[in-house]
């Protein structure tokens, strides 16, 4: 008997259900005039959506990867979706039924997939460019590469000399050099304190890769650089063989442990000058910005008080309630020339609850002003911007409306931080569809430029970019 499909478990304690369809709307509806810096490009996302039967606790971190793309071609836009054809995929596909288990634990697979190279390798969390290219990455995997005008999926991409199994899903672009700086943890493909730094040029050649070790095997979703600095955050949610032997999730929460901060010379050895700091009562998942000043080294995170990857069991057996899941973006220092003890400040900022954080790319690993997210102050659904110099919080109010992560594309290349738009996808739910605001980048309090409208609803994607047209 087939199974069936059970909602999955996504953040902030909700589940959604998978929606198992490949898109194409040709001439979508537009609301309003297209701004002239969007009139050519198109906007990539990828998102996690299980295509064949879920598990009954499965997590939204454990679907197949479904890559969409928004068009724009002279002032209109088509939308299209496509699976990323993993080769997990395509077992599944021949085998017409589900053939992997839990997420990251291939005790749990059925005996004909138990050797699978890259078996977590599903693309859904980052729709990456670079260097011509366009990949789908997910942070325990070496990325596939997508066609970028079809979306069909090429091969999983060459990287070269590379040791690591692992690229963060969270990869930095300097915006001075070109250059893709990665890392990965686990790095040799099985739940250890392996870890690896690694940088491509401008052109995707491999130039450094670095080996150390973290002070425990735990989760790392994203990190920081600055010009001067890296910054590599450990949480305490943990992975153990014996736990994934015995059928188990691959993390387990221990809230006993300090969360794991390591600063090193942006030139250093990562074995050799890698400092640790301790923030106890603390969890991150993403980014906003980092930069350094002097000895201070300044990192902007969206953080919980408590497991913020709330369907990842506690070691006592027990989920987060929603107010531990809560993130609230905070600047945290690092003064470099003060003991450890001394050197850590926190400082949240009042009214910025939420996660999603994007800014200017511009300004990457710099001191920066504007910062955006999606704001997410329950029941409050919102898209926020945020003056760093003002402490000042603008919101854009989504009635009936859910925030995904906001893009940011510049007006000219030289135009100032800022002065440009944000693209965010909204989900409307009650009415089972989504838009694409197009919103001012100065000001998202103001009305939206435009709204692109979708017919449908789509998967929850987690992280995208925009390729002008020239590029896309």
């Amino acid at each position: 008997m087939p199974e069936p499909f059970h909602p999955y478990h996504s953040f902030g304690l909700m589940k959604r259900n998978p929606m198992r369809f490949e898109a194409d709307v040709f001439e979508c509806e537009v609301e309003g005039e297209i701004p002239e810096a969007l009139r050519n490009g198109a906007y990539y996302r990828t998102g996690g959506d299980r295509a064949f039967p879920t598990l009954e606790d499965d997590i939204i971190l454990n679907g197949d990867g479904m890559f969409s793309m928004f068009r724009f071609e002279d002032g209109h836009v088509s939308y299209r979706s496509r699976y990323v054809k993993t080769e997990r995929f395509k077992a599944e596909l021949a085998a017409r039924r589900r053939l992997y288990g839990k997420y990251r634990n291939r005790y749990t697979d059925d005996e004909s997939v138990s050797n699978l190279p890259q078996r977590d390798n599903t693309g859904n969390t980052y729709a990456f460019a670079h260097h011509g290219e366009l990949y789908a990455l997910r942070e325990d995997s070496r990325p596939y590469r997508l066609d970028p005008e079809t979306l069909e999926t090429l091969e999983v991409g060459d990287f070269g000399h590379l040791r690591s199994t692992a690229l963060t899903a969270h990869p930095k672009i300097d915006p001075v050099t070109g250059e893709w700086w990665s890392y990965g943890v686990f790095a040799g493909g099985e739940p250890t304190t392996d870890a690896s730094l690694h940088v491509f040029d401008k052109h995707g050649l491999l130039v450094r890769e670095q080996w150390f070790h973290t002070p425990y095997p735990g989760l790392s979703h994203d990190w920081g650089i600055t010009r001067d600095h890296i910054v590599l955050p450990i949480m305490p949610l943990l992975a153990d063989e014996d736990r994934l032997r015995a059928g188990g999730d691959y993390y387990e929460y221990d809230p006993d442990l300090p969360s794991k901060w390591g600063i090193m010379p942006r030139n250093g050895d990562p074995a050799k000058d890698m400092r640790w700091f301790d923030i106890p009562g603390l969890v991150m998942g993403h980014v906003m910005n980092a930069y350094s000043e002097g000895d201070k080294v300044i990192i902007d995170v969206p953080c919980s008080p408590g497991n913020c990857f709330s369907f990842f069991k506690d070691k006592h057996g027990n989920q987060p309630t929603l107010p531990q899941t809560m993130t609230q973006i905070t600047r945290i220092t690092f003064d470099l020339s003060k003991p450890d003890a001394e050197a850590v400040t926190l400082a949240p900022l009042n009214g910025a609850f939420g996660d999603m954080p994007k800014i200017d790319d511009r300004y990457a690993m710099q001191r920066y002003r504007v910062g955006y997210f999606a704001l997410r102050d329950f029941p409050v659904m919102s898209v926020g911007q945020i003056d760093w110099e003002t402490g000042e919080i603008r919101v854009h109010p989504l009635e009936g409306g859910v925030s995904q992560e906001p893009v940011f594309v510049p007006r000219t290349p030289d135009s100032p931080e800022g002065d440009g738009y944000i693209l965010v996808a909204v989900d409307r739910m009650a009415e089972k569809r989504m838009d694409l605001l197009i919103l001012d980048g100065n000001d998202v309090s103001r009305p939206a430029l435009a709204t692109i409208k979708l017919p449908f609803g789509q998967p929850m994607c987690f992280h995208g970019c925009w390729v002008p047209g020239d590029a896309a």
